[in-house]
């Protein structure tokens, strides 16, 4: 009798440890499924960088100063320039907000990331434009109101940090004369 009751409990145990085994292979399939498709999400987002970062152009930084400096002289190859800036810049701050959808990231992750980084990107009359023509549609309606508010506050974009850098260095005259990209000078205001 002992032992007919010791065969039925341990029958139990066995019939639960293998309950238990194969909901942690469940578990850890879905875990699984979830890297992966956090990983190719990723992936896609980097070749999608990638292959905007091919339209940037030689000298970026020369397109992304005329866009602050004198967007009325860019030509429609310095908006493909521009566009392929700021599509990768926000793509990335996007992907934090993907990441955070998928549980790798944190709400306040993503949200501090584009606190940090849409004003630097947007907060002149040609990255506000280009977000509000352009981007918005692209991303994500909880990720574009982000965007949205960010804007709505007091942001700086670069060329304002570096005017702020500009003035502590050489004082308020000096800095205020200041250096235009020479796609903006009077010289070469004729050759464009």
């Amino acid at each position: 009798m002992n032992s007919g009751k010791l065969g039925t409990w341990l029958s139990i145990v066995a019939n639960i440890g293998l309950l238990v085994g194969l909901v942690l292979v469940a578990y850890e399939i879905r875990q699984n499924s979830q890297l992966a498709r956090t990983t190719l999400m990723n992936d896609g987002n980097v070749v999608s960088n990638e292959i905007w970062a091919n339209l940037m152009g030689q000298e970026p930084a020369a397109t992304i100063a005329m866009a602050s400096e004198c967007p009325e002289r860019m030509t429609y190859a310095d908006f493909m320039a521009m566009d392929a800036f700021l599509f990768t810049s926000m793509n990335m701050l996007f992907r934090n907000y993907e990441l955070a959808r998928e549980g790798i990231f944190s709400q306040s992750e993503w949200k501090e990331s584009v606190n940090a980084y849409a004003g630097w990107y947007l907060a002149n009359p040609f990255g506000r434009a280009w977000w509000e023509e352009e981007a918005r549609q692209f991303f994500a309606e909880e990720f574009a109101q982000h965007v949205d508010t960010q804007l709505q506050r007091n942001v700086r974009d670069s060329k304002s940090y570096w005017s702020g850098i500009r003035v502590r260095l050489l004082g308020t005259e000096s800095a205020s004369a200041g250096v235009v990209s020479p796609a903006c000078s009077r010289q070469s205001l004729g050759s464009r």
